[in-house]
């Protein structure tokens, strides 16, 4: 997957790069969902693939690493505990990003060790892997609207050594309890740049968003 992104010009040498090497996608995602049918068919139909069925993990490895969005909540389901296998009907509700586009904004980022970063949009959490490998965990927090996600994303963290605060709540807010932060990303667009994040912003830090359609949060 490095390799592939370092050929189509989304990823170069540096902190970001040593960080998605070193960091195993399918403890972040150890389960994601596959679609069965084709676009324009309904009901939709997915199945999920889970790490801890030996069947399964040629199929996941190929999703997680493949650079595509991976799918990782369904209708607002508990992602952890979760069993069975197929899925008709309802939503996908949560996504990792395209990893070519989550290589340009992690370097664009510019993280650096000792960086305070607030993640807003947490989902399966690998940006906020990133900067806990390349900045330490105590300065991170990842915030995520969805409490089931939230709490997936503080477990696997945890399976890979780090511990920031994951918390549940508002993007547009932000988190000031931990303010002020060197980074804040938020992963969604939206309108407008919120005040809160902008007060929350450390003296030279950077704040990256994207602001346009905006998205439910």
């Amino acid at each position: 997957m490095v390799a592939r992104l370092e050929a189509v010009g989304a990823l170069v040498p540096g902190l970001v790069r040593d960080a998605l090497l070193a960091l195993p996608r399918e403890v972040l995602m150890p389960q994601a969902y596959v679609r069965r049918n084709a676009l324009d068919e309904r009901p939709p139909r997915w199945d999920l693939l889970d790490w801890s069925e030996p069947g399964d993990r040629e199929e996941l490895l190929a999703v997680l690493y493949g650079g595509e969005s991976v799918l990782i909540q369904h209708d607002g389901e508990p992602l952890v505990g979760r069993t069975g296998h197929a899925r008709s009907g309802g939503s996908i509700t949560s996504m990792s990003t395209v990893m070519s586009l989550t290589a340009l904004l992690l370097q664009e980022l510019d993280l650096r060790p000792g960086h305070r970063v607030l993640d807003i949009g947490a989902g399966a959490a690998v940006t906020a892997a990133v900067a806990c490998h390349i900045g330490g965990d105590t300065g991170v927090v990842a915030l995520d609207r969805n409490q089931h996600v939230a709490v997936a994303a503080q477990g696997r963290l945890g399976a890979l050594g780090y511990r920031p605060a994951v918390v549940c709540g508002s993007g547009e807010d932000g988190w000031p309890e931990r303010a002020p932060y060197d980074r804040i990303f938020v992963s969604f667009a939206l309108p407008f740049v919120p005040g809160a994040l902008v007060d929350q912003l450390a003296p030279g830090g950077r704040l990256l968003m994207s602001t346009g359609a905006s998205t439910p949060w």
